[in-house]
């Protein structure tokens, strides 16, 4: 049986070393990339055994392999599972073993505060792998998943198979992915209910010299818009088929419960998007992003702009600095302004200086 909250709390650590390495494991808001637990039952065949270790490759860093053979069976005592997985701090396993009534059977699952959540076992039917196909993959590459079928949407059950085959091949959590640093794509495709077909594409980047207008293509060729990678230079995306390659019938199956599920499906409240308090005019476009509409009020000091002001005069209410300079200086050297002023028969003249004044009041 798992371990309980008060078998938690009478381990308590003694050392530094140990209190960091718990505190690892605590609950967090944003929680650590999930590992996978591998491990064999207690009868294998070949085709299981180069399973396990093709998929180990497919997820390396974040898969731990246990070497050993172990009496394991999952659908009538989880208890082995969830200690192993408590163990080793994993999330999901796979387990492969061999029977005359199950041949090449395989079961992954993943779990839940400490408990399964649910499991899906799959029987292999056909297996392609990576060491006769000469193909290998980079530590730590993420993946391109592209799931095919209608067969995906037609139940819960399948739905939640798609979950956990995301959850199980997805690879580390990134902020920013590099396009141009792909490697490989896996493809699951479910023809019917009973069926699932993996296939494992790479991907290849094939230099181009800048294309031009002029350049037509011949007759019966396939013309491909070219993609400019960050560098500048031209390439030419090419598929190529890779390993692992397997065709599954789905077999046995344990879903959870509605309440256990909803608990798993639970998101903190810090990390729950909070609703803003002015909500109008905004909307969700077909990609989820969110839309606003914004309404603004016609810009009054364009229209009262008088003839010959400069824009900026209008929409700032200053005058340019050229003519605010040209008038400090005026005031510097001591010159004086002439100003106009309206005689009383109504006509225009020229003010008289305060000199002039001055002589004629003597």
């Amino acid at each position: 049986m798992p371990l309980t909250e008060v078998d938690r709390q009478i381990s308590k650590p003694k050392t530094h070393k140990g209190r960091k390495f718990l505190a690892n494991r605590e609950p967090k808001i944003y929680e650590n990339d999930k590992h996978t637990l591998v491990f064999k039952g207690s009868h294998t065949s070949d085709i299981v055994n180069s399973f396990l270790t093709d998929l180990v490759a497919l997820k390396n860093p974040l898969a731990i392999k246990l070497q050993r053979k172990n009496r394991v069976l999952p659908f009538e005592d989880e208890s082995f599972i969830e200690n192993q997985c408590n163990k080793y701090d994993c999330s999901l396993f796979v387990t492969g073993m061999h029977t005359k009534k199950r041949p090449n059977n395989i079961v992954i699952g993943r779990l839940h505060d400490h408990e399964i959540l649910d499991m899906n076992e799959l029987g292999i039917e056909r297996y392609v792998s990576l060491k006769s196909m000469n193909v290998k993959l980079s530590y730590g590459a993420k993946p391109v998943l592209i799931f095919s079928g209608e067969a995906f949407d037609e139940s819960d059950e399948n739905q939640r198979l798609k979950s956990l085959l995301i959850d199980l091949f997805r690879g580390p959590k990134v902020s920013r992915v590099n396009v141009s640093g792909i490697e490989h794509i896996i493809h699951f495709i479910m023809p019917s209910s009973e069926k699932l077909l993996m296939r494992v594409l790479t991907v290849g980047l094939k230099s181009l010299k800048k294309p031009t207008d002029d350049s037509t293509p011949s007759e019966g060729q396939e013309t491909l818009e070219p993609l400019r990678t960050p560098w500048g230079s031209y390439v030419n995306v090419e598929l190529s088929e890779a390993a692992p390659q397997v065709d599954f019938v789905i077999r046995r199956r344990k879903m959870p419960s509605e309440d256990k599920w909803k608990c798993a499906m639970r998101v903190p409240a810090e990390v729950r998007r909070k609703k803003d308090k002015a909500t109008k005019n905004t909307s969700m476009d077909l990609y989820g992003n969110r839309v606003g509409q914004i309404h603004l009020q016609r810009e009054i000091a364009l229209d009262e702009m008088r003839p010959g002001m400069s824009m900026r005069t209008a929409l700032t209410g200053h005058a340019k600095r050229g003519f605010e300079r040209q008038q400090n200086s005026s005031d510097k050297l001591g010159v004086k302004r002439i100003k106009k002023r309206k005689m009383d028969d109504g006509g225009e003249g020229l003010e008289e200086p305060k000199s002039v004044k001055r002589q004629k009041a003597e």
